[in-house]
């Protein structure tokens, strides 16, 4: 009798230490599902009906965001989705959501990929910069012609950086500085 209660308290205890952490497991399972259907839709973009289905994927990755604190995965995707749907003004929102959570390179890269579609070359040059400054094998998916000359700035900090003359990493675009 004494093993069966006991057997029966550590099950509560259990469940009411795992209890808090099932929103979460959900929201995690729900951004690995609309990671997914996203690489998947960018694979179809041909289909009429993609647009629709990407939209359909960041707002599923937005409802996740507040169950995931701190985690710009949330952001990043429905930025993505707004980028690609030529909504670049949106995804700036959302990226600068993520940001929030703290620099990523990707998030940096993808804040330069919003600014060149609204036609901001010297932000979004900055922004790969950035992102190249943190991971320079980021820079792999860009096009060739924005990829050399964010590789090549990137390289030449890190030159005054090894030479002693940078005391501070590359700047963020003007609009995202705080």
């Amino acid at each position: 009798m004494k093993r069966a209660a006991f057997g029966i308290a550590l099950a509560v205890v259990l469940a009411a230490l795992a209890a808090p952490e099932l929103p979460r497991y959900a929201a995690e399972r729900r951004v690995g599902w609309a990671t997914s259907a996203f690489r998947a839709l960018l694979d179809r973009a041909s289909d009429p009906e993609t647009g629709r289905n990407l939209v359909a994927v960041g707002q599923l990755a937005l409802r996740t965001a507040a169950r995931l604190p701190g985690d710009p995965r949330p952001w990043v995707l429905a930025g993505s989705s707004c980028l690609v749907t030529g909504q670049p003004d949106r995804a700036l929102e959302y990226y600068r959501e993520g940001f929030a959570t703290g620099e990523r390179p990707e998030i940096d890269l993808n804040l330069g990929r919003a600014y060149a579609a609204l036609k901001r070359d010297d932000s979004a040059r900055a922004a790969y910069v950035r992102a190249g400054w943190i991971n320079p094998e980021i820079l792999d998916g860009l096009s060739p012609e924005d990829k050399q000359p964010a590789l090549a700035e990137t390289k030449r900090l890190a030159a005054a950086l090894a030479r002693g003359e940078l005391d501070a990493a590359p700047p963020l675009p003007s609009e995202e500085r705080r």
